[in-house]
């Protein structure tokens, strides 16, 4: 089956609210399971018109263990996604920033802080939006043709992989007898996401590999795909 193609990031309709720390969500399995694994949120971007689904993100702070921060989606499980049989139905997404990323409510009017969490929730959205799913392994461009995130950024897609900075009990959870897989929300260039979606995402992890990315976001990170001579990789 072909791999979704996203519509483009912006605009986004539907608001989201920031949260201090002290809001709790009420009778969210996902979000106890968030903060058994990864520790307890710093604050919440809380949905509160998200349509088919309300997503909610939680932001996990940098620790001395793990000095990043995390976002954490809860809600995109809510209602199963319309998979091919045998593809989970069920997920929920995480994402891996620097420990500096600015969250703050003065940062987050600015696009080139708030990006992240604006793609985030448009993932989250997608497959319940358009009747569709997506899972481990896809790459999925910021329309077609791919268009950068936010100006000066030059990624254009990003990849499902596992998370696999997180620890091995954080991957999946079951709420009510439904299996609910996280998934780790890579962002790429349009050259990685072009071969990820030719020759397969373990051909990325490859040159991921080589140049030592990893899944924490890194706007300066060089391009780890240089088209050869005919268009060849």
């Amino acid at each position: 089956m072909a791999e979704p193609t996203i519509t483009p990031l912006y605009p986004l309709t539907a608001p989201m609210q920031r949260q201090p720390e002290s809001v709790v969500l009420p009778h969210d399995p996902v979000g106890e399971h968030i903060a058994t694994h990864l520790g307890a949120p710093a604050m919440f971007f809380h949905e509160t018109d998200g349509g088919a689904v309300q997503v909610d993100i939680h932001v996990i702070g940098p620790t001395a263990d793990f000095p990043y921060v995390r976002l954490v989606t809860s809600g995109m499980s809510k209602r199963p996604m319309t998979t091919p049989e045998g593809a989970p139905p069920f997920a929920e997404l995480i994402m891996t920033l620097p420990a500096n990323w600015q969250l703050d409510e003065a940062a987050i009017k600015e696009e080139r802080w708030y990006w992240p969490v604006a793609l985030m929730r448009h993932l989250a959205h997608y497959p319940h939006n358009q009747g569709t799913w997506i899972g481990l392994g896809h790459a999925l461009p910021n329309g077609a043709p791919p268009k950068p995130y936010v100006e000066g950024v030059g990624f254009c897609g990003a990849i499902l992989l596992p998370p696999v900075s997180a620890p091995e009990p954080f991957h999946s959870v079951t709420v009510e007898g439904k299996d609910i897989y996280f998934h780790c929300v890579v962002p790429l260039f349009k050259e990685e996401l072009d071969l990820a979606r030719h020759q397969g995402f373990a051909a990325l992890i490859d040159k991921f590999n080589d140049k030592d990315v990893t899944d924490v976001v890194d706007p300066a990170r060089k391009n780890t795909v240089k088209k050869k001579f005919l268009g060849l990789f």
